[in-house]
């Protein structure tokens, strides 16, 4: 069984202003009926506005206790407010800062995807009959974009890994070793036409 939780002090404080200001109260309503024709009844009524005193004493010590705790909630409540603007500020700055990284990487897929057309134009212009000189050309063109495409890809996943975004880290180096087992297979293909041009 866990343990009570703990009236908070403000709680406390509240409450004990109340139970003063109940029994203020019922002095209050004793000393109104209190029949001052007799030297009893006058001792009574004297001996009650003396006690009454006592009391307003102890409410003004319980309001000053519970203006304390009040400020003490306020200043808690500000500090909260302040963790919570800290909180937001922090939500924004990393938001941006992923927004950014993955508006790099669709850049990324874009520029990998103009690789991609190139390769095809270059399978059209090998169908049709194009010499090995134009399909060299076109082969270091390729294998030119592919390097900036793989640079590009590190940098992201270092920047990415960087600000802690793990996933988009994993996902550009996907990328670049994607772009990587591409090249290689490009400069196979790149030997092979050159072994075969013209000198």
């Amino acid at each position: 069984m866990g343990r009570p939780k703990e009236t908070p002090s403000l709680v406390v404080a509240a409450a004990s202003l109340v139970d003063e200001l109940r029994a203020l109260d019922g002095l209050a309503e004793e000393a109104k009926h209190c029949r001052m024709r007799t030297e009893k009844g006058l001792s009574r009524a004297t001996r009650l506005l003396t006690d009454s005193v006592e009391y307003r004493a102890r409410i003004e010590e319980k309001l000053r206790a519970l203006v304390m705790e009040i400020e003490a909630a306020r200043t808690h409540q500000q500090q909260s407010i302040q963790a919570l603007l800290e909180v937001a500020h922090e939500l924004d700055e990393r938001s941006k800062e992923r927004d950014t990284l993955l508006s790099r990487f669709g850049a990324l897929g874009a520029s990998a995807a103009q690789v991609s057309e190139l390769a095809v134009k270059l399978g059209e212009r090998k169908s049709e009959g194009a010499g090995d000189q134009e399909l060299l050309e076109r082969l270091g063109d390729i294998r030119g974009q592919m390097d900036r495409v793989a640079s590009e890809a590190r940098a992201l996943a270092e920047a990415a890994e960087v600000g802690g975004w793990a996933e988009i880290a994993l996902q550009a180096d996907a990328l670049r070793q994607e772009i990587l087992a591409a090249q290689n297979k490009l400069a196979m293909a790149q030997r092979s036409v050159a072994a075969r041009a013209p000198s």
